[in-house]
């Protein structure tokens, strides 16, 4: 029974020593995988894999971003070229007309025709803008599409971000939890190690 007692004592700081499901909850919010690494740095594999998936995750999101933004400048630049259309300050749909129509005129044509009263532009250099060639309004177009698609799966790669750090908290919480609900096991016997009459306590603890 004397051995008991440095045991508990023991057991008790093993115990304070045990991760906090909070702390495995918040740290995978912040960074995904860094719970589990808190609850059990011996066996964090998934963990490895809610880390390395916010690392694709956030790559992608960079890339696609940086992308779409060198994509803006590229038809921009050959709208004020190749068209002579200042883009700076103007609407999307003003960016859109550019890509539908050869110029400012054939535009307010079509919107006459359709009775689009609201949706004409002013006869003004400011609004104007004529295509050198059916190819550079077509390469405008395509690429202006092209940053309205990158941008688009900006958010979705947001959202699973969200949804992986969720996860992953939720997770390390649980396996934090799992190790600390770990109840000792304990023993008692009425002979001793040596096989003779007395009192033996035998207490383990998993963690």
């Amino acid at each position: 029974m004397l051995l008991a007692g440095p045991q508990l004592a023991q057991a008790q700081q093993q115990k304070d020593d045990r991760p906090s499901p909070r702390g495995a909850f918040l740290r995978s919010l912040v960074l995904p995988g860094w719970g589990h690494y808190y609850a059990d740095n011996d066996n964090w594999n998934r963990g490895k894999f809610h880390m390395a998936g916010e690392a694709v995750l956030i790559l992608s999101y960079i890339g696609l971003d940086a992308r779409a933004n060198n994509l803006e400048s590229n038809y921009r630049t050959m709208a004020q070229s190749k068209a002579g259309a200042n883009l700076s300050g103007k609407s999307r749909q003003y960016e859109i007309a550019i890509g539908n129509y050869d110029n400012l005129a054939e535009y307010n044509d079509a919107q006459l025709r359709l009775s689009n009263w609201t949706q004409l532009y002013p006869d003004n250099a400011e609004f104007q803008w004529s295509w050198e060639s059916r190819d550079f309004r077509d390469q405008y177009q395509d690429t202006r599409e092209q940053v309205d698609r990158n941008r688009s799966q900006l958010p979705t790669l947001a959202a699973l971000m969200v949804t992986n750090r969720l996860i992953s908290a939720i997770s390390a919480f649980i396996k934090a939890r799992d190790i600390m609900d770990n109840p000792p096991e304990a023993s008692f016997s009425y002979l001793n190690e040596f096989g003779q009459p007395g009192v033996t306590a035998h207490l383990r603890f998993d963690f």
